[in-house]
């Protein structure tokens, strides 16, 4: 059986070992990998966009988002509940040099200046 929960409880089979030994590579980062090219011409074509980009994780995802909208040194808001701030602000600041401010929320919307009562 194949477990997709994380990329560290399924071993690879020997076939699957065997197809990564055989597979095609390149530097994706110069636009070289014919399989990495292969799944963004798919995902575009799958999606009908012009281009895609296919990220795998929801923590992959995220730090996307951070990063093109943060400078390193930044701060992103986030509520004090959030998933990415409980769990994944680490990666944040370790791979784009950014913090989070983290405010109260109050059924998933951010208190008005006047409901926080210049605390925070």
């Amino acid at each position: 059986m194949i477990d997709l929960r994380s990329d560290t409880v399924t071993r690879p089979s020997r076939a699957m070992l065997e197809a990564m030994m055989a597979a095609p590579v390149g530097d994706d980062v110069y636009g070289d990998d014919p399989t990495v090219n292969a799944l963004q011409h798919y995902a575009a074509a799958l999606s009908g966009k012009e281009a895609a980009l296919f990220l795998p994780t929801g923590t992959q995802a995220n730090l996307v988002a951070l990063l093109s909208h943060c400078e390193r040194g930044e701060e992103y808001i986030v509520g004090q509940g959030a998933h990415n701030y409980l769990y994944e602000a680490g990666g944040a600041a370790v791979l784009g040099s950014i913090s989070a401010a983290a405010h109260r929320c109050r059924r998933r919307r951010y208190a008005a200046a006047g409901e926080r009562g210049g605390k925070d």
